[in-house]
């Protein structure tokens, strides 16, 4: 069973990180002693009628730590909220990542702001297991460049070839299949079924053994908690709801050719 808390924390520090993006910190500690990598919550941004969903990127003693893309109303106002100011959240929410007892050589693909709850899975996974943390953007300035773990291999790739690999994602990430006993990603749906075909056998392209595969979908949401069946997605097990049965999936399970995000 999930523990859900609903609370008004305090925000400690809110800071454009990337171009684009910022990275939040509130006092919490009930959400930070029970959170899980690939969890969320869900915030109420000003007077809007739905809460909005933001995954947890990290937890550093009773500090929770938000990083989104401004994109709409209710991440433009959260980005203006300061040190001192109060917020509404309520989490954690959803199914996060699990690493198999059996893996050592974990592989995460992050697309763009994919990399919020990554940061997270690469801090818990070390230094029990080796991190190879992938990061396509579209050009440098779109990079993660927060201090990362020592132990984590990070590989930047850029669209433009301004930093790193150039190229997209999906064209480099075969070099490091071999070697990834795990695979996890957060990235768009592009990604995901290049993935598939890579990893699931579809089409005959499988021609990497990776066991487990999960990956975190992103889509639009109303209450959070499974009731209104708003971001239900098709799989192999039928209908299954992002918030309460995700939003971490297996990447086999999910019917790719059937979904839009």
């Amino acid at each position: 069973m999930q523990h859900i808390e609903k609370t008004l924390t305090t925000v400690t520090s809110n800071t454009e990180m990337m171009s684009g993006a910022h990275l939040m910190w509130i006092e919490d500690p009930d959400i930070a002693r029970v959170a899980h990598p690939g969890q969320f919550v869900m915030v109420r941004c000003d007077d809007l009628m739905l809460r909005r969903p933001f995954s947890i990127h990290r937890v550093v003693g009773n500090q929770v730590a938000f990083l989104f893309n401004v994109v709409g109303k209710g991440s433009h106002w959260l980005s203006r909220l300061r040190r001192g100011d109060t917020v509404d959240v309520l989490g954690p929410l959803g199914r996060g990542f699990d690493i198999n007892s059996t893996a050592r050589n974990l592989l995460l693909l992050a697309g763009g702001i994919g990399i919020a709850p990554l940061i997270f899975l690469a801090e818990r996974a070390l230094p029990q297991h080796r991190v190879v943390l992938v990061h396509g953007v579209k050009m440098s300035r779109q990079l993660y460049f927060q201090p990362l773990p020592e132990k984590v291999e990070f590989v930047p790739v850029t669209e433009d070839g301004s930093m790193g690999r150039a190229g997209v994602i999906s064209e480099v990430v075969s070099e490091f299949l071999d070697g990834a006993d795990q695979l996890y990603a957060c990235g768009p749906l592009g990604m995901y079924k290049v993935m598939t075909g890579m990893v699931a056998g579809e089409d005959g392209a499988n021609k990497f053994k990776v066991e487990h595969c999960q990956v975190s979908l992103e889509v639009r949401m109303g209450c959070g908690i499974g009731a209104c069946y708003g971001c239900s997605v098709p799989t192999r097990k039928g209908q299954k709801r992002v918030c309460a049965d995700g939003p971490v999936f297996d990447l086999r399970d999910i019917i790719w050719k059937e979904i839009k995000i």
